[in-house]
């Protein structure tokens, strides 16, 4: 089975075979609520997490309410983060970011992390937390520097795009990840996740059944659940 980590809706959720989707969910922007359920049906994943452009939209408290009436079919908190390129101030950032960090440990749910040139803040807020359940960075597309620096701390990081890039410096690095817990995502991009998996494959000088099992295996490390 292929594991698309991150993307959004775009049309009709359909049940899968050989695709399991998460769906990153913005409740501040959610105008259709059984869109839960229709992709619970579907048999996929989803994720709530108040966006760092959407954070004065909603009510922390709303919010709250929302996780706690979908906790148990709920994956994971997020995306939620830190963004330099949007006009929220940074402060009001960084205090969304650590409620909904503390949230997701209060509900023992990982963490999705959109991140934008802020990961120095990112790894500070990580040592001041100290979380129990896992920091998932989504579409990391930095440098070899940056990617150790999170992994040291324990952050998992989840590859888009990028990789597909011969040029850009993650296509080197990945094969040096190993054993590394990683995994890969669209973002709902115009990419197929077929497309990640056989080039990651080649990256790794593994074949891709060999790949699916071990990206599930990360996965299911990570969120507890496949």
């Amino acid at each position: 089975m292929y594991i698309d980590n991150h993307t959004h809706i775009a049309g009709i959720i359909e049940k899968k075979t050989e695709i399991l989707q998460v769906y990153a969910l913005d409740p501040a922007r959610l105008m259709d609520g059984t869109v839960l359920s229709d992709i619970v049906q579907a048999g996929h994943h989803f994720t709530l997490g108040l966006h760092p452009q959407s954070i004065l939209e909603m009510n922390i408290d709303e919010f709250r309410m929302m996780v706690k009436t979908n906790a148990d079919s709920l994956l994971a908190i997020g995306e939620c983060g830190l963004d330099t390129f949007v006009s929220t101030n940074m402060q009001d950032q960084i205090d969304a970011f650590k409620q909904q960090a503390y949230l997701a440990e209060e509900y023992g749910k990982p963490l999705v992390i959109h991140c934008v040139r802020s990961h120095d803040q990112i790894l500070q807020l990580h040592q001041e937390i100290r979380p129990k359940k896992s920091w998932i960075m989504h579409g990391f597309n930095r440098n070899k520097h940056i990617a150790t620096a999170l992994i040291n701390h324990g952050i998992v990081l989840s590859f888009g795009k990028e990789i597909l890039n011969e040029q850009h410096p993650l296509s080197t690095y990945l094969s040096e990840l190993k054993d590394i817990p990683f995994l890969l995502e669209t973002d709902g991009k115009d990419i197929r996740i077929e497309q990640l998996y056989e080039h990651c494959s080649h990256l790794l000088g593994i074949d891709i059944r060999t790949l699916k099992q071990r990206i599930a295996s990360h996965f299911t490390q990570i969120y507890g659940t496949i």
